[in-house]
């Protein structure tokens, strides 16, 4: 996983995702995509991949009530097929939220 400081998101929307992770049982959500890497630009949309809980609640309310403008595209972690995609998420993903 890589270093979380240079994704270009304000602290304060991390911690909305977070809160909400808590308030749907997610157990773990990992940023990926430009964000991660650190080759995003300004309106680059915000990737989260999300494990267990109620997901689709959380995706809707992630993209509804955080304080940014950006988009988010949030996948289900358990519905990934193996493959490239999730190579990708686990070797360049973020945890930025994961259930103690």
């Amino acid at each position: 996983m890589a270093d979380a400081e240079h994704t270009g998101i304000k602290e304060a929307v991390m911690d909305e995702i977070r809160e909400l992770a808590r308030r749907y049982s997610v157990r773990r959500v990992v940023l990926f995509g430009s964000r991660a890497r650190g080759d995003y630009w300004r309106g680059s949309d915000i990737d989260l991949a999300a494990e267990g809980g109620k997901i689709p609640e959380f995706a809707l309310d992630v993209q509804d009530t955080t304080s940014t403008l950006l988009e988010f595209d949030i996948v289900d972690l358990s519905e990934l097929p193996e493959g490239e995609f999730l190579d990708t998420i686990r070797r360049e993903g973020i945890v930025i939220y994961e259930e103690v």
